[in-house]
């Protein structure tokens, strides 16, 4: 486990220090280093760096390091259908509707969202309708269950944060990470709609019976933001190649880098903005500059 990244008096990092099974610390030097921790972690590390040079955390003079928290809006509607869907026979999400993707205000909230199709288990349709009988009918007509997946964008706050626990420690006495999050009434006004869309959908198809939690989000967690691009140095964390404003050899390859969330779940833009930063990284390399 990567517990601290060193750096020396040059302002540039030079290696992880990492904790191996026995919890005894071993240092991996480095030319340059990629953090991509998911997020929470990302943070973590960063701040676990802080330094005389580094008082706030590593990459930190502009103090954003942590916050812009994202995670997107999401829940689930689930319905069960006339005919047999069979979705467990197919991929867990392989059909997107994007009537609702573009920003239009007047719909009473600012950017958009998707509807995906979602699988899940006889058990996971089943929380949807509580106990007993209901329970027992939602799982014995789990072939004709069908799965939304309700996602959004969810506008960065600088409210929402990720910090280091003053007193909580891991196994390796590591201070935890906190979460601070809460849901922007733009969010709340967007699930509405979502779940209103959601209904309709099913009922044009002839659903007999129709569940969500429209009373409350929470229904997926994508990580981003808390190391965000910015053009200007004192607006953000990285440079539009995920490289941190302060440090020249350190980068941040994960959805840290989300500046905004926008509606799409984030893995494939995570994976073009680290491809394109391994480029850049491979071309400063060759020229020596790293």
């Amino acid at each position: 486990m990567a517990v601290k990244i060193d750096h020396g008096e040059r302002g540039k990092v030079t290696g992880v220090v990492y904790a191996d099974e026995n919890g005894a610390l071993h240092e991996q030097k480095a030319r340059a280093v990629c953090v991509a921790c998911n997020v929470v972690e990302t943070t973590r590390l960063l701040l676990l760096s802080e330094s005389s040079s580094f008082p706030d955390g590593l990459a930190n003079y502009s103090g954003h390091l942590g916050k812009n928290y994202m995670r997107h809006m999401a829940n689930f509607a689930f319905a069960v259908m006339p005919g047999p869907v069979n979705l467990h026979r197919g991929a867990r999400q392989a059909g997107f509707i994007r009537d609702e993707h573009d920003h239009n205000p007047e719909r009473g909230f600012a950017g958009g969202y998707l509807l995906e199709l979602a699988g899940s288990t006889p058990a996971g349709y089943s929380e949807f309708a509580g106990w007993g009988a209901d329970a027992q009918s939602w799982m014995e007509n789990f072939s004709h269950a069908a799965g939304v997946f309700l996602v959004g964008e969810d506008p960065p706050q600088e409210s929402n944060k990720i910090n280091l626990h003053p007193t909580e420690k891991d196994a390796l006495g590591l201070p935890l990470p906190v979460l601070e999050y809460s849901y922007h009434p733009n969010t709340k006004a967007m699930l509405r709609h979502a779940i209103a869309q959601a209904r309709e959908l099913y009922s044009a198809l002839g659903a007999t019976d129709i569940r969500d939690d429209s009373d409350q989000l929470g229904g997926g967690c994508h990580n981003m933001g808390v190391a965000r691009m910015s053009a200007d140095p004192r607006d953000g964390v990285t440079n539009r190649w995920g490289q941190a404003h302060d440090i020249p050899n350190l980068f941040i390859s994960d959805g840290s880098v989300f500046s905004t969330s926008g509606a799409p779940n984030p893995t494939l833009t995570i994976v073009a903005l680290a491809i394109r930063q391994a480029d850049h990284i491979a071309e400063r390399m060759a020229r020596g500059e790293l």
